[in-house]
């Protein structure tokens, strides 16, 4: 059996961020922002960011693929202890 991280938090993120359309739109069209959904480990937060790392390696001491979301954007997080 794998031996259990300690400390990691696993986050959900739902939040809004611009969006971008190609082509012709009409009034009724126009979509100005999507909301998203973001999933991983906590690897950082402070009063302005929350960032999430879909990898942690352990013997490294070292994040990869994060993702910053600023909390302005933030619509709700939910935590999980790992």
């Amino acid at each position: 059996m794998p031996k259990k991280s300690a400390g990691l938090v696993l986050v959900h993120v739902r939040w809004f961020d611009a969006s971008y359309q190609r082509g012709e739109c009409s009034p009724t069209e126009l979509c100005p922002l999507i909301e998203l959904e973001s999933a991983g480990l906590l690897a950082a937060e402070d009063e302005r960011t929350i960032s999430i790392a879909l990898d942690w390696c352990a013997s490294e001491g070292v994040w990869r693929y994060i993702q910053h979301i600023p909390k302005v954007n933030v619509r709700r997080v939910k935590r999980y202890k790992v």
